[in-house]
């Protein structure tokens, strides 16, 4: 009989982006690593260069060895100062790369989700609520600021016309999108333990979410004194949203504590260590010094970001929206001016990294997955929208970059919005989907339970009239034995129901 090999399901692959900072980690690790042996080495030489000197060396000079040891010394100068140089940089690094995965494994590892929904991974947890009193933090802190600076402003004029205030805004929006994220991804968790263990079970319920990124970005066109009532609003809400949240983390993080014996603590940290081996095979020796001094100078410059899955708030759908009707022409040369500043605030098609897909496959892959999406052919062209299909966006008075306008904000909020309805709908009816199966799961058991009882209750009516039966013909049997041998045939029997029996009236029935 042949035997045929099982097929298992396709990996999920890791994001390039991802991919680059697992290896420039690993460059770090791996310099410093080489660093440090050298460093002894040069250490053990100068000990014995030390050492081998003669006592009166102070009278004649050996220009050799004094140049070596000069040499020795500068080595081991320049390593020690190269490995402090490293170990001031590297928890930047490994900081943004522990986002990045965490954030990987959020989006795209079910496995991950699940063990968390099962009260499961209790390093896993702690990070996750240390990770979110951060974000709140970062974001009552910045919401303060934000109220102080609109104080500062001219009541006439909207927040969004001071370019400083603008930078506030935009953080506070990046700001309120994180803490969003992190109250959907504990819903999620909540959603999975449903999931798995239905509604009896259930110990992480689902949080309210608010939409503070987009009360966040209105900022923008308010005036100062309906912008710091908002703002006192957001940090009403964000100030009891939090301590319900944390709560509920924090009461997950006691359960995981009792089954921490039952597997593993982190899952994150497994993960991480099998993508650390695997990133240490793709480092390119000739090219080590290149991506240290690329890291670096990005680390410097602000460049290097934790990376973040696609969400569907671009350019795509803006850009595939109804056509407006165009502006009627103008001869004076002002609004023709003004419309050609006002015209790019959206471009013609999506950025290139969002019309077509990496033609280069992904060599690092997770250790253990259940699948990932389907990648699309390399090389497929993305069809661009039409022409006609791009709107224009109309002048606004108030002067503010045109990549912010309002005709471009509207679009982004009602996408936004559709997206949310749609998820939202999506997992409730798989939700329903789940409910309905075990809503009939339990009607096939009662209505098993109830023939079955039904069975039962039938058997023992037949076992009851059998043995009223039985006694029946014991009865008939006795008197006809009594009848046949007489009445002295039973002597215990007959003084036994004189003596016990009492004495009653005549029934008929009876005799």
């Amino acid at each position: 009989m042949s035997s045929v090999a099982p097929k298992f399901p396709q990996r999920a692959s890791i994001p390039d982006r991802l991919q680059d900072l697992l290896v420039r980690e690993a460059a770090f690790t791996l310099s410093r690593k080489r660093i440090s042996e050298a460093l002894r080495v040069a250490k053990e030489q100068k000990t014995a260069a030390g050492g081998g000197r003669p006592l009166l060396s102070f009278l004649f000079k050996d220009s050799k060895k004094a140049s070596q040891r000069r040499e020795i010394v500068e080595n081991v100068s320049v390593m020690e100062a190269g490995i402090e140089k490293i170990d001031a940089a590297f928890p930047a690094l490994e900081a943004c790369v522990e986002r990045s995965l965490e954030n990987y494994l959020r989006e795209h590892d079910h496995e991950y989700v699940n063990g968390l929904a099962s009260s499961r991974f209790l390093d896993d947890w702690h990070r996750l609520i240390a990770r979110f009193d951060q974000t709140v933090s970062n974001f009552i802190g910045q919401l303060n600021e934000l109220k102080s600076a609109f104080e500062t402003l001219p009541a006439t004029e909207p927040c969004g016309s001071n370019p400083e205030v603008r930078k506030s805004i935009d953080a506070v929006v990046a700001t309120a999108r994180d803490l969003q994220d992190e109250i959907s991804f504990v819903n999620k968790i909540a959603d999975a333990q449903r999931i798995r263990a239905g509604t009896e079970a259930i110990t992480l319920y689902r949080q309210p979410e608010r939409n503070w990124k987009g009360t966040a970005h209105s900022l923008l066109f308010t005036m100062p004194g309906p912008a710091i009532a908002t703002v006192i609003l957001l940090l009403n809400e964000s100030n009891e949203m939090s301590e319900r949240v944390r709560s509920a983390i924090q009461g997950e993080c006691q359960l995981a504590s009792y089954v921490v014996q039952y597997g593993v603590t982190s899952y994150h940290q497994r993960v991480w260590a099998s993508l650390r081996e695997a990133a240490t095979l793709r480092i390119d020796p000739e090219t080590l010094e290149a991506t240290l001094t690329d890291t670096e100078e990005k680390m410097e410059r602000g460049l290097l970001e934790p990376w973040t899955p696609a969400r569907a708030e671009p350019l795509v759908e803006t850009a595939n929206a109804a056509p407006r009707p165009p502006p009627p022409p103008s001869s004076s040369p002002a609004s023709t001016s003004v419309e050609a500043q006002a015209k790019p605030a959206i471009p013609a098609a999506p950025p290139p990294n969002l019309r077509r897909p990496s033609s280069k496959e992904p060599s690092l892959r997770l250790p253990s997955r259940n699948g990932g999406a389907p990648r699309p052919a390399p090389g497929t062209p993305a069809t661009p929208p039409p022409p006609s299909a791009e709107p224009e966006s109309e002048p606004i008075p108030v002067p503010i970059p045109p990549s912010e306008s309002a005709g471009d904000v509207l679009p982004k909020e009602a996408a936004d919005t559709v997206a949310d309805l749609a998820a939202e709908r999506i997992r409730l009816e798989e939700i329903l989907k789940e409910e309905r199966l075990g809503l009939e799961q339990r009607e096939q058991f009662l209505s098993k339970s109830e023939e079955r009882l039904l069975q039962k209750t039938q058997e023992q009516i037949e076992r009851e009239t059998e043995l009223e039966q039985r006694e029946e013909q014991l009865r008939d049997l006795e008197k006809r034995l009594r009848e046949k041998l007489g009445p002295g045939a039973f002597p215990f029997t007959s003084a036994t129901a004189a003596v016990t029996a009492p004495s009653k009236p005549f029934d008929e029935f009876n005799e």
